[in-house]
């Protein structure tokens, strides 16, 4: 990870002050995704609260509130599913910017959590 991202993600999990927070942002952003008509499709039978626990772990571990993350890395998480074009990758950082206003988040936090996001572009399309 980039480390120039890790103090913005220390100053996101301050703001948002709890592991559980930031698993509730994370069941709600793929509730989310899950609804929308353009990679709605990626969540069609999945447990999203497996998922968005998975995933709110490997953050977690990022912002530094957990030592580690036992889970798979994003290029082996996603290997499994259709190919993912870059314009799906593109609609989902607009759901989590747009989720993440909707429930309050500083727009510093949303910075940090997109740019984190981003951080793995190439790892999820290139699998």
């Amino acid at each position: 990870m980039n480390t120039t991202i890790k103090p913005a993600l220390e100053a996101l999990y301050s703001e948002l002050g709890s592991d559980e927070r930031v698993f509730a942002l994370m069941l709600g952003f793929y509730e989310a995704m899950a609804r929308d008509t353009m990679i709605g499709f990626f969540f069609f039978g999945k447990d999203l609260v497996a998922v968005s626990r998975k995933q709110a772990e490997f953050l977690l571990r990022a912002m530094g509130a957990r030592e580690s993350y036992s889970g798979k890395s994003p290029a082996q998480a996603h290997g499994h599913l259709a190919p993912i074009l870059p314009g799906f990758f593109d609609r989902r950082a607009r759901i989590l910017e747009e989720y993440l206003r909707t429930q309050g988040i500083s727009e510093s936090g949303i910075v940090a959590w997109v740019t984190f996001e981003e951080a793995f572009r190439d790892a999820v399309l290139n699998r």
